[in-house]
């Protein structure tokens, strides 16, 4: 693949080690091999459309904002980014909470400042000016989707700046972690590509949206042509099924989110069962209208 890569941009240049001090001239990009391959491609030479498929071929290595970094955080970034030995930390797993920032060319110390306040017991990474990891040791409690969501608040509130969240899965620290890493991470890019509508994510809330985005060809073809078609004749209706599916089935709730009476929305569902012979008590059934709603709002 990089043979190829190279014919198309012959002024590139490889390295079989991670550049020590990669050119800001250039976009980088690593192979995802057992034995990968650095690639630095001229940015002058590459076109938007260009940058994009190469992130989707190979995982892009965005340049890093960490000459600040010490002790616990310098020992992760060399861990999780060059290959370097395990931290030595108390406790026997951890995650990763991913964080990145809505907003370009904006000075961060004031946000460096809130976080360190916000997480005073974690180490933080900041991988570049807009994106960084907060790593949280597995304890008694640990941080939930509540306070999250309360400090996205806080910083929209207090720095006009938007913050959304990423909460990774708790790991054993092993020689493996990193590459762990590296998959929750293409997880939230690939998220975040897609939409900004929630600012706390997980695996369970990015997984059904990104194999809605990911469903071949022949099974859009039968969505089209039968749940989505009810969904393009009637948007509101469409809204009301994921609403209700995300209340976990629960009308009275979905009600209360619709802010409709809950006549209302069972006649919505009566409406809905109707035009597509799909019963929404069969969890089977639900779960593929779900994933229909998915694909038609992302699309």
């Amino acid at each position: 693949m990089i043979n190829k890569i190279l014919s198309y941009f012959p002024e590139s240049v490889t390295q079989e080690n991670i550049p020590a001090d990669p050119s800001a001239d250039y976009y980088w990009f690593k192979e995802a091999d057992a034995r990968p391959m650095w690639i630095g491609i001229p940015k002058d030479k590459v076109s938007e459309s260009q940058l994009d498929l190469m992130k989707n071929l190979f995982h892009f290595v965005e340049p890093e904002n960490n000459t600040h970094l010490s002790g616990a955080a310098h020992s992760w970034n060399q861990f999780l980014f060059h290959g370097g030995e395990m931290p030595s930390e108390d406790a026997d797993e951890v995650r990763f909470i991913q964080f990145r920032l809505q907003v370009k060319d904006m000075e961060t110390e004031g946000i460096h400042e809130a976080l360190n306040g916000f997480f005073p017991d974690h180490t933080i990474i900041w991988i570049h000016s807009t994106f960084g990891i907060i790593i949280e040791e597995k304890k008694e409690v640990s941080e939930n989707a509540e306070e999250l969501y309360s400090i996205a608040s806080t910083f929209e509130s207090d720095f006009f700046v938007k913050i959304s969240f990423y909460i990774g899965k708790f790991q054993k620290v092993t020689a493996q972690l990193p590459h762990f890493f590296d998959r929750e991470k293409q997880v939230f890019e690939e998220l975040i590509s897609l939409t900004t509508r929630d600012v706390v994510n997980t695996f369970e809330k990015a997984f059904p949206m990104l194999l809605a985005t990911h469903l071949p060809d022949y099974l859009k073809n039968i969505l089209e042509f039968s749940i989505l078609e009810a969904f393009a004749e009637d948007k509101e209706l469409m809204a009301t099924i994921k609403t209700f599916l995300e209340s976990n089935s629960n009308a009275s709730l979905s009600a209360k989110k619709l802010y409709v009476h809950r006549n209302t929305l069972q006649y919505r569902l009566d409406k809905f069962m109707e035009k597509t012979g799909v019963n929404l008590k069969d969890f089977d059934a639900a779960v593929v209208v779900y994933l229909a709603s998915l694909y038609e709002e992302l699309r």
